[in-house]
């Protein structure tokens, strides 16, 4: 790569955010009381004192080091196609990846450091709007594995007119809407079988909250509220930013 993209400036920044990360613990093993009283709960308190004096510090390290290591094999890919180009210092890419890394390292799952990589590397190929990059960041921080999984599965799902074009699910089980609705609409129980009903319509409710899902079934097919859901075009929109290839000439960046 050259020496003014995006894979050099995450090795600049790169200590100063690991100095971040661990600043915490050695703040924590200097304060003795705290760590005293921490130590005396009963049943949790050694566990708490052994996350927080380094292993919390190692984890972070951990998932920062795996962001990166996601990112730089997309961006050599791109690079490799010859599509990658250069990019620019600035304040507003600065923020940007301040940001992300501020996200990744209280990332947990390793698919969604995967879509924060997704999201740079695209944004690195089409360089679009900051403020669609910083509010995509901030949706991705907001959405869980299984949040993704169910947006993933609404917009692969068959269009119907019955539903205004648009593909639908729900979270119902209930005999009137299998039989009324038949195949016109994917049942989450039956993709999802290890997760109960009530966390998969909390999902759904977060879904809708969020603008990323449309509450279809009391508009187009005269159903009580919260029952048959469709993707919004926020969803859609969200979707091509942490995609593999969410770039205008679909560059494979997988």
């Amino acid at each position: 790569m050259k020496e003014n993209n995006i894979g050099n400036a995450e090795n600049k920044m790169k200590p100063n955010k690991i100095g971040f990360i661990t600043k915490a613990s050695s703040e924590y093993c200097d304060k003795f009381p705290i760590r005293a009283a921490i130590q005396a709960i009963p049943g949790l308190g050694s566990l708490l004192d052994t996350m927080l004096a380094g292993l919390g510090a190692k984890w972070q390290y951990e998932r920062l080091e795996d962001f990166v290591s996601k990112l730089n094999e997309k961006l050599s890919r791109l690079e490799q196609l010859g599509r990658l180009g250069s990019v620019e210092p600035s304040e507003a890419w600065f923020d940007f990846m301040t940001q992300t890394f501020d996200r990744v390292i209280r990332t947990r799952s390793e698919e969604k450091r995967k879509r924060f990589a997704n999201l740079v590397a695209n944004q690195v190929f089409n360089q679009r709007d900051w403020d669609e990059a910083e509010t995509a960041c901030r949706l991705i921080a907001d959405l869980s594995d299984i949040h993704i999984k169910i947006l993933d599965i609404v917009i692969k799902a068959p269009s119907h007119e019955v539903f205004g074009g648009r593909g639908a699910i729900t979270v119902e089980d209930k005999s009137a809407i299998k039989a009324f609705f038949k195949d016109k609409v994917i049942y989450l129980q039956d993709l999802l079988p290890d997760l109960t009903d009530i966390y998969i319509r909390m999902v759904c409710i977060e879904l809708l909250s969020e603008s990323l899902l449309s509450d279809v079934g009391k508009k187009y097919a005269g159903t009580l509220g919260q029952e048959i859901y469709s993707a919004t075009g926020l969803a859609q929109w969200l979707m091509v930013w942490i995609s593999e290839s969410g770039n205008k000439n679909k560059a494979d960046i997988g």
